[in-house]
């Protein structure tokens, strides 16, 4: 570390500890895994923002900043899509649902008070697309603060307006209903990703969802307008390559319990995702598989791939990210106690016992895709 990024280092290091002692835990917070110091646009803008990480709503977001970034986003309206990596098209819910169908898609009524936009999380451009999509001003809900305070993407998205979270600190946590509540009785709209990270899985279309969105709607009686984005080929940022958009109706999640509202909007989101895979995704599998002997291995690679182009990932936050219901018993979780058995403990009639629980759980770990980038 050289001594510029030192001294940086120190000075970061003095603010946390005299102003911000209470939504970070240390330097290493801001700037992620593999990284020694700050990008440059951390000094240049966002180290004046680090009260956005302030766990006291009023501190956190103003309403003079409130005005300010709803004038941005009318200018966002009309650069954001030429701004995206892919070009996207917002599709006709009754053709998704029947190809055969005719006619313009029903109008998706929005109300006029704040309401709370939620989306699938998956690839580089979705908070925009999904910011673009919502059309109309939204605070956008964010967890990855490397990525909010050192890169181009993050810089932009502050413009707009973001309700911050440290997920790091418990303090943190626990402050964004009311800072998300903040946001709201100005008048403005959030947007969250409930899957609280990218959906790194070959199988699910979506992820299990956090409870933060069932929460928020509960406390400010808001309806939720689930948005939906499906890209053949997440790969590949260039414009021929399309981000299939679906907007649907609003949902009244505080009217369920929570059980029944998560899985209720989770099935929303997953339903119009796969629709719209089997319409648009469909392939040959020798293509597919073209130059790999398993699905295994097609999937690493593919990911691999798409994880080189993520700028400032906090790999210790985001492969924990996902929510794992407690009820849920994972095959590993189960033997995992088996395979950890102590030398001592074990015997000529445990022994394979020992040893083919070993083989389960290293083999669930590294098909475990979600936890392993």
């Amino acid at each position: 570390m050289t001594k510029t990024i030192q001294r940086r280092k120190d000075r970061i290091d003095k603010w946390i500890s005299e102003q911000y002692a209470d939504c970070l835990t240390s330097f290493d917070d801001l700037v992620g895994d593999g990284y020694t110091g700050m990008s440059n646009i951390f000094y240049l803008w966002n180290r004046r923002h680090l009260h956005w990480l302030d766990n006291n709503p009023d501190v956190a977001v103003s309403e003079q900043e409130i005005r300010f970034r709803r004038k941005f986003f009318r200018v966002l309206q009309k650069v954001g899509p030429s701004a995206l990596k892919c070009t996207q098209v917002f599709e006709n819910r009754k053709i998704i649902n029947d190809p055969t169908a005719v006619g313009k898609d029903d109008d998706v009524i929005l109300p006029e008070t704040p309401v709370v936009f939620v989306s699938n999380h998956g690839f580089h451009d979705d908070v925009l697309a999904t910011v673009l999509a919502a059309g109309r001003h939204a605070y956008i809900a964010w967890g990855s603060l490397p990525l909010l305070f050192n890169t181009k993407d993050g810089f932009a998205s502050s413009l707009v307006g973001t309700v911050c979270v440290n997920r790091n600190n418990k303090k943190s946590r626990q402050s964004f209903l009311a800072k998300a509540l903040n946001v709201m009785e100005h008048g403005t709209d959030i947007i969250l990703f409930p899957e609280g990270t990218w959906n790194k899985t070959s199988e699910k279309p979506v992820l299990d969802l956090w409870k933060g969105v069932y929460d928020v709607s509960l406390a400010s009686k808001c309806a939720v307008i689930p948005i939906v984005h499906y890209v053949r080929d997440m790969e590949s940022l260039k414009k021929k390559n399309i981000i299939h958009t679906v907007v649907d109706d609003p949902v009244m999640l505080y009217e369920m319990s929570q059980r029944e509202a998560l899985k209720y909007l989770r099935d929303v989101l997953a339903s119009w995702h796969y629709k719209m895979a089997e319409r648009y995704g469909k392939a040959e599998r020798a293509t597919e598989m073209q130059g790999f002997d398993t699905s295994d291995e097609k999937w690493k690679a593919h990911l691999e791939k798409r994880m080189r182009g993520v700028d400032r990932y906090d790999y210790e936050v985001e492969t924990k990210a996902d929510f794992r219901s407690p009820e849920v018993a994972r095959p590993e979780d189960v033997f995992r106690p088996i395979a950890n058995l102590l030398k001592k403990r074990t015997t000529a009639t445990n022994i394979k016992m020992i040893l083919d629980a070993k083989r389960i759980v290293e083999e669930r770990t590294q098909s475990d895709f979600q936890r392993r980038f």
